[in-house]
């Protein structure tokens, strides 16, 4: 069976190396191509590499350093629904991740003060600590890997485009409407 045309968004032949006409390939123009799989890989190596430094040298996941993180900026203490909420996460993923950190001493859970119902986590001094270790040398490296490689005319711009989309698809977590028309999530 012959190979599939190429997009009219294309002219044969164009597709990226290494893309297949019967793959996404075909469905993006060059440029759209390039800035998805630019993307994934670029997205793929930087966890991949903020997550093996955050491992080697503070003995934790880049999940249990979000945690801490999140905590900290909520002034130490969170729901578990929203934690799990605001890091993309399943509850049954958080509820396991939080019971490291308080194996660790570095969480502890607690019923909480406006619904006795719910659980928050809460960070401990312990937490605080890692967290204070770890964060300098993981921001140096993210402005390092991401940061410091977009040119800083363009950081301003990127910024909002990356929020957005992350925007656009929270709302769809939450069940909200979409304002793109034709989005095959609404």
């Amino acid at each position: 069976m012959a190979a599939s045309p190429v997009s009219n968004s294309q002219t044969p032949g164009s597709q990226a190396v290494g893309e297949s006409v019967d793959g996404t390939g075909r469905h993006l123009t060059n440029v759209e191509l390039k800035a998805w799989t630019g993307f994934l890989d670029a997205s793929r190596m930087l966890e991949e590499r903020l997550a093996s430094h955050l491992s080697d040298q503070f003995g934790m996941s880049h999940r249990e350093y979000e945690v801490l993180v999140r905590l900290d900026g909520a002034g130490g203490r969170l729901r578990m629904s929203t934690l799990a909420q605001k890091m993309v996460a399943s509850q049954p993923l958080m509820t396991q991740t939080v019971s490291r950190l308080e194996k660790r001493g570095w969480v502890r859970r607690e019923a909480s003060t406006i619904d006795r119902r719910s659980t928050e986590t809460v960070l401990t001094e312990d937490g605080r600590s890692a967290l204070r270790e770890a964060a300098a040398p993981h921001a140096g490296l993210v402005k390092m890997l991401l940061l410091d490689v977009v040119r800083a005319s363009h950081l301003e711009a990127f910024a909002a485009d990356v929020s957005e989309v992350a925007e656009h698809l929270r709302a769809h977590r939450r069940g909200e409407g979409c304002l793109i028309e034709g989005c095959p999530l609404a």
